[in-house]
């Protein structure tokens, strides 16, 4: 029985740490009541198909030592699980840099913050896809996965370790580059066609008309490539499952 408290507890931390940077679940209007009360059931669900908790030494330091590795491994999960998030909303800033409307901001409830339009609409289209294509079941499921390959207490840190979050952390400038490129393009052709006008005609008010045509053609452009947009994001979540359990088996690395 006690064995079991101790995997109870340790799932509990480790579930926890996860849904606390996880999308939707970690926003600040999601109750915390809840989201504790479902670490907790997802701890009750899989602690008993867990090997017995290892405690060599019962003592407070150990058990101490135990907990804050769980609860490292439930962040690092959470984040590499959130990297499409970072992505889209990198992309909605660029997005919004490039039509010109970075004055453009709104509370955005998920965060408590201020937030460029463009950034909100692809992080609630990112959301949308997340949910209503049970894709968050894929990304618990990918956590229960990682159990597997890293048990409880058996972090390990290593150069590949580093070496992927580096590169999964780079790969969200080359999405959301991807993402903002039409409208990147767009806003380079108005400029350069605006450049070219100045010089034809110097009379003419190039600023106020190319930042009008900018905006215009920028927001055509976002609204036809937001099925594109959430393509990309099912691909990512997609493989997710997978993202997670490469990172667990470098943490489980000795």
């Amino acid at each position: 029985m006690e064995l079991d408290l101790y995997n109870w507890a340790m799932v509990f931390l480790r579930a926890g740490a996860f849904l606390l940077v996880l999308p939707f679940f970690s926003a600040s209007n999601f109750p915390v009541m809840m989201r504790v009360a479902l670490s907790a059931l997802i701890a009750v669900l899989l602690a008993p198909m867990l090997a017995p908790f290892p405690l060599v030494k019962p003592d407070f330091i150990s058990l101490l030592g135990v907990m804050l590795q769980e609860l490292s491994v439930g962040l690092l999960l959470g984040f590499v699980a959130r990297m499409i998030f970072y992505a889209v909303d990198l992309a909605g800033s660029i997005i919004s840099m490039q039509m010109g409307l970075n004055m453009a901001t709104q509370f955005d409830p998920a965060s408590s913050q201020t937030e460029q339009t463009a950034s909100t609409m692809l992080f609630f289209l990112a959301t949308v896809v997340m949910l209503t294509l049970d894709l968050h079941h894929w990304l618990l499921a990918g956590f229960v996965r990682t159990y597997a390959v890293l048990p409880m207490g058996g972090l390990h840190l290593s150069n590949a370790l580093f070496e992927n979050v580096v590169a999964q952390t780079g790969g969200v400038f080359m999405v959301a580059l991807q993402i903002s490129a039409p409208v990147i393009a767009v806003s380079f052709v108005v400029t350069l066609v605006f450049a070219v006008l100045s010089r034809a005609v110097p009379q003419m008010n190039v600023f106020g008309e190319s930042m009008s045509v900018r905006i215009a053609g920028g927001l055509i452009v976002f609204g036809f490539t937001l099925q594109l947009t959430a393509q990309y994001v099912l691909n990512y979540l997609h493989r997710m499952p997978d993202d997670l359990l490469a990172v667990a088996q470098m943490l489980g690395a000795h």
